[in-house]
């Protein structure tokens, strides 16, 4: 399995994934990494209806995730994995599997966040939460698009 790309984005599966993240790694399947959406029917069937045809979609709760990555069952595809926020990636890692870096893309502003890269904010939880995989060694990077320079923004965090 070759894990292409760890985004997070709280919109998950849309337009932006689809039509320049999945071509541009040429994902074969996109993994939804959340404890609560794995729970939600309702949900899973919109990312379903989202998804490209082209990628197989996986929704998992983050300690299934992890069991899953470690035991390679992808071997032999291109694998993005979407978060909606940072807590799964660190619960994964609290699983056993840890990420090499993570890419965020767009976090809403809501009450109480504070901007951490250029369409992204992130409320003190949150920001504790990149702030413990910074400290597991994990590059956190901001990038909207492929075409978008990828900027580190690991040090936000120290």
């Amino acid at each position: 399995m070759a894990i292409v790309d760890v985004r997070i984005d709280d919109r998950l599966v849309h337009g932006q994934v689809c039509s320049y993240w999945v071509p541009h790694f040429s994902v074969d399947r996109i993994v939804v990494v959340d404890d609560l959406v794995a729970q939600d029917e309702m949900r899973k069937s919109v990312l379903r209806l989202a998804c490209p045809d082209r990628c197989k979609l996986s929704i998992f709760s983050a300690e299934k995730a992890a069991d899953k990555f470690s035991r390679n069952i992808d071997r032999g595809i291109k694998v993005l994995i979407l978060c909606n926020r940072p807590r799964p990636i660190a619960q994964m890692a609290d699983a056993g599997f840890q990420v090499e870096y993570v890419t965020v893309g767009n976090i809403s502003s809501r009450e109480g966040s504070r901007q951490i890269a250029s369409t992204a904010y992130a409320t003190p939880e949150e920001w504790e939460d990149f702030r413990e995989l910074a400290r597991r060694g994990v590059k956190i990077f901001d990038q909207m698009v492929p075409t978008n320079p990828r900027v580190d923004i690991t040090g936000k965090f120290d």
